[in-house]
């Protein structure tokens, strides 16, 4: 396990090198820069602000000295936000962005799994149908549709919910359930069909056979190996959620890291998208592993690293 953890790291920080390498090409490849505008600066004001942050330095240069400043933690000032450095902004919108994308996960585990469980349990009845056209909706309908009729609905109308902002719990209850849906009816899917390929599994025959309550069976036998594809798929998934929703938080107006993320693109502030790019690249990584050190646990079959 260990030597396996060690080589997963290598490779990560392989990864994480060659995405920090191909955004900043790509981000130097653009015609243009952070500080081009309609009408031209002057030229002594342009040259001005580019030696002030060694923009006018070869490219070379520039790609040793921010991975120089990368290995120490440091990501660079904001081009656009003077004063403020990448490492505020993303002390600044990740805790939001997290706190969004935790109540998002409780929601899909607490309604997909048991979603999953009921229909492949009571299959071809009339649990099972509602369940999978409630899914088969929630995985057809993207998260911005159901983003504007949450707001026209409970914001607009009734006015029971704040449409924009991050003020109160109330807040979080729109964008919460507007990012769940896709998920959670995904998971539902995915759920059902693992199940029904365990319960037809000898081993659950046998535990049946030995006369071991149903529910012993199902949830002690079953529900465990069941988990796999969907421990899978949480991986990336709680990566990209805890780390910015990029077009909820711009319909709800919610300052959380995905938000900074697409106004960065925008303003080609190439520090900050270098920045968020890292630490979501990063984050993406660690989930993936720990998801891979989790099979081991849960299903011992699985003998990671040999």
């Amino acid at each position: 396990m260990f030597k396996f953890i060690l080589n997963r790291l290598a490779t990560s920080a392989i990864t994480i090198f060659l995405i920090v390498t191909i955004t900043f090409v790509l981000m130097h490849a653009i015609p243009g820069g952070p500080f081009t505008r309609e009408k031209a600066l002057p030229p002594e004001v342009q040259k001005q602000i580019e030696e002030k942050y060694h923009l006018n330095d070869p490219l070379w240069k520039q790609y040793t000295d921010y991975l120089v400043s990368l290995a120490k933690g440091d990501l660079g000032p904001s081009f656009k936000y003077p004063g403020l450095t990448v490492n505020d902004i993303i002390k600044k919108g990740f805790p939001v962005s997290a706190q969004l994308g935790l109540i998002t996960l409780v929601i899909m585990l607490v309604v997909g799994i048991p979603a999953g469980i009921i229909s492949a349990l009571r299959q071809n009845k009339w649990q099972d149908h509602l369940a999978m056209f409630l899914a088969t909706i929630g995985v057809a309908i993207p998260n911005f549709v159901v983003a504007t009729l949450l707001i026209y609905i409970f914001g607009v109308k009734l006015g029971w919910l704040p449409t924009s902002r991050w003020v109160s719990w109330k807040s979080t209850i729109m964008p919460a359930i507007a990012l769940a849906g896709y998920s959670t009816a995904y998971i539902a899917r995915l759920t059902r069909s693992s199940f029904l390929e365990i319960i037809q599994q000898d081993y659950i025959r046998t535990a049946r056979a030995k006369g071991l309550p149903e529910r012993v069976v199902i949830y002690k036998h079953a529900l465990k190996n069941a988990l796999i594809p969907i421990i899978t798929y949480l991986g990336p998934v709680i990566a990209t959620l805890l780390t910015g929703t990029f077009v909820i938080e711009k319909i709800f107006a919610i300052p959380g890291l995905g938000q900074h993320f697409v106004t960065s693109i925008g303003n080609r502030d190439y520090t900050v998208i270098l920045g968020t790019t890292v630490f979501y690249a990063t984050f993406m990584v660690l989930m993936n592993l720990l998801v891979d050190i989790i099979y081991g646990f849960i299903d011992p079959r699985i003998r990671i690293g040999k």
